[in-house]
């Protein structure tokens, strides 16, 4: 099966993707290692939410799930829904008894989560009633009862990793329709040429980027993206995610060179079609790995994984 791997570093500030609230403090997504360091993330599904939101303004139809009673569930229907066919579902209506219609995802997202321990603040701030058309005393009165709340932020460089099936459009054999009660695993659902479309609208979302990242609680938040590994593969998916990090020399953020020199040393990945593309000036000129403009990226993906008609599989 190919698959195309994507890892991206990133930039994110703020409170993002907010966890939950603990008395007045909104809390922010956090992960702890065996050592004590902390690690702020923003969530897989958070991500693909905002990816989903960009998807509609690109004029895709996304699932608006159905209530069955008092539960939601996927609507199930990759033709219509381009999230269920990139995202897959889960339908198992209650008290079904056959088995589920399912969809394993073709396209797999990781957290967005910290590289380095990062420390995480608290900003202090007050909610106070609307002073419009009261009068000195009753704003006297109301300002003895405002109440204080906190908000978490943390500012934080982190990697995402995705990683792209060649089965977009194709169902996998476990879908059910009710116009079809059983699927062929290979069989196109769309046509050649709107795969290729969903592809493309979602990398163009997924590198430039172009989303919203979602329960921001203070402030817009969309990553500012530093550097992005793509690796293209013809036998599924090979480790390259842990060799793609950071460091800081004189003030400035470069990718760590040393780690992508062991990753171009590993026999069975240095026949992979691999590359970068540059957000932020932040590759050293003694780089391994070569670079792409974020079009030519796209292009090479959507034609590695869905070549169009008439070309050979390995264009």
């Amino acid at each position: 099966m190919k698959v195309a791997q994507i890892a991206i570093l990133a930039r994110v500030y703020g409170n993002v993707n907010a966890d939950g609230v603990i008395g007045q403090r909104v809390t922010l997504k956090r992960m702890y290692s065996s050592d004590g360091e902390t690690y702020p993330f923003v969530s897989a599904r958070a991500i693909k939410y905002a990816i989903r939101q960009a998807l509609r303004e690109k004029g895709h139809d996304v699932d608006p799930f159905e209530h069955v009673g008092k539960r939601v569930i996927d609507s199930g229907d990759p033709i219509k829904y381009t999230d269920n066919d990139i995202f897959g579902f889960m339908r198992a209506p209650k008290g079904e008894k056959e088995i589920a219609s399912r969809r394993q995802a073709p396209i797999a997202i990781s957290y967005f989560k910290a590289l380095k321990d990062t420390p995480i603040t608290t900003e202090i701030g007050l909610r106070s009633p609307r002073t419009e058309g009261k009068n000195q005393k009753e704003i006297e009165k109301e300002s003895r009862t405002l109440l204080p709340f906190e908000v978490e932020v943390a500012e934080f460089v982190g990697r995402i990793n995705c990683i792209v099936y060649d089965y977009i459009g194709k169902y996998q054999g476990t879908e059910k329709l009710a116009e079809k009660k059983a699927v062929t695993s290979g069989e196109e659902f769309i046509p050649k040429p709107e795969r290729r479309r969903r592809l493309r609208d979602f990398l163009e979302v997924f590198l430039t980027p172009s989303y919203v990242l979602p329960r921001r609680t203070n402030s817009l938040n969309i990553p500012e993206y530093i550097c992005a590994l793509i690796a293209l593969s013809e036998k599924g998916a090979v480790p390259i995610f842990q060799y793609f990090d950071y460091v800081r020399k004189d003030g400035k953020l470069l990718v760590d060179v040393e780690k992508l020199d062991l990753l171009a040393d590993r026999k069975e990945i240095a026949v992979i079609e691999k590359f970068l593309i540059d957000y932020h000036g932040s590759i050293p000129p003694d780089c391994p790995i070569g670079t792409k403009d974020l079009d030519d990226a796209i292009t090479n993906i959507v034609n590695f994984l869905i070549p169009e008609e008439g070309a050979k599989a390995s264009e």
